[in-house]
């Protein structure tokens, strides 16, 4: 004999009214947890940070101790100094490790929900695309940081437990360098997710999305370089977004010397108004193919 006769037994849980959108980032990261490619991948990206910190605690043993065999060594050699330059230079160095792990994370984050038909389990839920988009946006953006600002604080923080004069009240002194570094990753790290997104809600398998996306990256800066031979004016390679990113961090680390191309002074606002357009027509493509979904 049914226990609910005539019926289906009713809904007896609580609707999630606020941050649906963690329901579709949680399950997300859950996969990559699972995943061995993934943990590989976040091994190989996380080699340069731990170069870092060693190169953090040898700087600050030798520059507070004038006997340590090695600060003749660390005074004559500059890129090896603990300052802002050294900070860019690690977020930086992190753009191919970061791009190899957003291209995994990321480039089957819409089209895999597609071919195994997840969609109609996730929008028959109080869940909107706005909220699926969200989780999906920050959950690729949330490894883009794991690589690039998470372990900018963890630097920091050796730097400062490694000083002897450090107090609590030489934090501050870190405000900036910290404000920088979350700018610069995150010039880096979203119009890059945002872009991987865009191309897995459009093509239909995730090694299409792969190759689609490093082909426009290829394609993009090769015109950026072809129109800088062409019209003998190296500013055409910031038509190439990679190099407007990695100018946009000089320009937030204030480093005054062009350290890719020579170039004039460019406006801080042209570069950052392309990255900011690109940013926008990549989350516009998503929108549109995720609505289009839930619409069914």
């Amino acid at each position: 004999m049914p226990v609910y006769p005539f019926t289906y037994r009713p809904f007896e849980g609580k609707y999630i009214r606020r941050f649906r959108w963690w329901v579709v980032f949680s399950e997300e990261v859950r996969l990559w947890n699972k995943s061995r490619v993934f943990q590989i991948l976040f091994l190989l990206g996380i080699i340069q940070p731990l170069i870092r910190f060693f190169q953090v605690l040898a700087y600050n043993s030798a520059m507070q101790d004038p006997n340590h065999p090695l600060a003749p060594l660390i005074r004559t050699v500059t890129w090896l100094k603990v300052d802002a330059e050294m900070y860019y230079h690690f977020i930086r160095l992190q753009a191919p490790s970061v791009l190899i792990l957003l291209l995994f994370v990321g480039a089957g984050a819409i089209c895999a929900d597609r071919k195994n038909r997840l969609w109609e389990i996730y929008f028959s839920k109080p869940i909107h695309w706005y909220d699926y988009l969200i989780g999906k946006i920050l959950a690729v953006c949330f490894a883009g940081y794991a690589l690039t600002f998470l372990p900018s604080l963890i630097l920091m923080f050796a730097d400062y437990i490694t000083q002897k004069n450090s107090s609590i009240f030489t934090l501050v002194n870190y405000l900036p360098l910290i404000w920088k570094s979350f700018l610069f990753s995150s010039v880096m790290v979203v119009p890059c997710a945002l872009g991987i997104i865009a191309g897995s809600s459009i093509f239909p398998t995730e090694n299409i999305t792969v190759i689609s996306v490093i082909t426009i990256i290829v394609a993009n800066t090769t015109l950026a370089g072809l129109l800088s031979n062409f019209l003998k004016d190296a500013n055409y390679m910031q038509i190439s977004l990679p190099v407007a990113i990695y100018f946009m961090g000089q320009k937030i680390f204030n480093i005054t010397r062009n350290m890719f191309f020579r170039t004039e002074d460019i406006s801080t606002l042209n570069i950052l108004s392309y990255i900011l357009i690109s940013s926008l027509v990549f989350l516009f493509i998503s929108i549109i193919q995720v609505r289009k979904a839930e619409r069914g």
